[in-house]
């Protein structure tokens, strides 16, 4: 018998055509995407994302668990010249690759990060501080591209994969569906990161109102915050707090530099998480990959 599913990009709206029936051998992972979903937020912002990374490295810790189980192996090696196999080990391949892109996004950023922290100490000249926001601009718009690119690739795993199954095996149907739920959150999750990285690059002109109204010394930090309840994430915070930097007001030097730092500050913070559970993710797929490569092989 053929059973059919295809990957979604939402997790609420599935067309899992296989029997819900779970299997004591899938309870673990099961309550474990259990989990994430419950907790799952839509705002594409660096503390949910690093969040949603915590948790998807104990998802993979129990999807190992599950992969070191003998009976698993067997059940495996026994199936592994059909497709739903293969689309496992094509599609962890593909995690693979996006989350080490990602690691290394990531790394650059927080370098350009450092780059303008060390100018704006240094304070050799308006030029050198410039010349830092400028390359870290240049970057994100870089980024925005390559993670729009690889969102389309992430994208490919919502394909309708054909999978010969036997419907009576219970614990075979349970694993199938298992691989394809841990895979469909990974997609998830890593989409919201890509979307996060992909945020636009704030254009001089288009803030030009809101620092107009940033530049009052009594009120500047409180009108700041009521502003910037409206950006999506830290990222283009920054960018208003960089372009206050660019633009020639009437707050001192000074206080443009504290606002800008304590941003940079924040920023490098959350990057460094993110890069903690990129790097985590990195090595679960690679484990996660070689146990499945060794099983079929068996």
């Amino acid at each position: 018998m053929v059973v059919s599913l295809r990957f979604n990009s939402k997790f609420q709206k599935k067309s899992i055509s296989l029997p819900c029936r779970s299997h004591p051998s899938t309870l673990g992972v099961e309550e474990e995407l259990n989990k994430i979903k419950a907790s799952s937020s839509t705002k594409q912002s660096a503390d949910s994302i690093s969040n949603g990374l915590s948790q998807l490295v104990e998802l993979y810790n129990c999807l190992d668990d599950l992969l070191d189980s003998l009976a698993t192996q067997n059940l495996i090696s026994s199936h592994r010249k059909e497709i739903w196999v293969e689309e496992v080990m094509e599609e962890s391949m593909k995690l693979l690759d996006v989350c080490s892109t990602a690691r290394d996004v990531v790394l650059q950023m927080e370098e350009h990060v450092r780059d303008i922290q060390c100018a704006l100490r240094r304070r050799k000249s308006h030029t050198s501080v410039e010349d830092s926001i400028g390359k870290y601009k240049c970057f994100r718009k870089k980024t925005m591209k390559e993670a729009k690119v690889m969102i389309i690739h992430l994208k490919q795993s919502e394909k309708v994969m054909g999978l010969l199954a036997d419907p009576d095996n219970h614990h075979l149907m349970a694993m199938i569906r298992v691989f394809m739920e841990v895979t469909e959150m990974t997609v998830i999750i890593f989409e919201s990161l890509l979307m996060f990285l992909a945020s636009p690059v704030t254009k001089r002109n288009g803030w030009s109102v809101v620092v107009s109204k940033l530049i009052s010394k009594r009120t500047m930090a409180c009108q700041e915050d009521k502003k910037q309840e409206g950006i999506t994430n830290e990222l283009e915070t920054l960018d208003v707090a960089l372009f206050t930097i660019l633009c020639d007001g009437h707050v001192e030097w000074a206080e443009k530099t504290r606002i800008v730092q304590f941003k940079l500050e924040g920023l490098q913070g959350k990057m460094m998480r993110i890069e903690s559970g990129l790097e985590c993710m990195f090595r679960r797929f690679v484990k996660t990959r070689t146990t499945l490569l060794n099983i079929i092989s068996l």
